[in-house]
């Protein structure tokens, strides 16, 4: 079975593309809608911690997403053929090895801020100070996954575009 990942920032497109490939074919889930597997945490005592929209950023350094990286595994291995995983954790380095691939999406601040602003499925990063924090965050985390080896997408314009990108490298692989 080849596994593919697709992570970047939130509002570079990620969920988006992945329900574009299950239209097309290719399955494929977005880790924050299986239940159980992705959930906030504190960083010190790991007990799990309910996000607020318009949390702080003394919030967010003390509060992690954390994904379970065996129950992602045990997911993978129940499936055979082509699957696509998107999502962002704070700990995805520890299950990147889980994928033949990973792909970044990437896109201008002025882009995923527009997406965060006018989404209606999802309310993370939806204020402003959020809208701030990611735009920070993408500058180290873009840098990181490049360094781990992420194939990096634009996700500028139409996601018919991202999606036939994605389409022709998962199809060669």
């Amino acid at each position: 079975m080849k596994k593919f990942y697709i992570t970047g920032v939130s509002g570079t497109g990620k969920t988006t593309s992945g329900q574009h490939l299950m239209e097309k074919g290719i399955p494929s889930f977005d880790i924050g809608t299986v239940p159980g597997l992705c959930y906030w945490r504190n960083k010190v005592t790991k007990e799990s911690a309910v996000y607020t929209a318009g949390a702080k950023k003394d919030w967010f350094e003390s509060h992690e997403r954390f994904c379970d990286p065996e129950k992602l595994q045990e997911i993978l291995e129940k499936e055979n053929g082509v699957r696509v995983v998107t999502g962002t954790a704070s700990n995805q380095d520890e299950y990147l090895h889980l994928f033949d691939k990973v792909f970044l999406l990437q896109c201008k601040p002025e882009t995923f801020v527009y997406r965060l602003q006018t989404r209606s499925t999802n309310a993370f990063a939806g204020t402003p100070h959020e809208q701030e924090l990611v735009i920070e965050w993408q500058k180290t985390f873009d840098k990181h996954l490049l360094e781990l080896g992420a194939i990096p997408i634009s996700s500028e314009g139409p996601v018919e575009k991202v999606v036939d990108v994605l389409m022709k490298i998962i199809q060669e692989n």
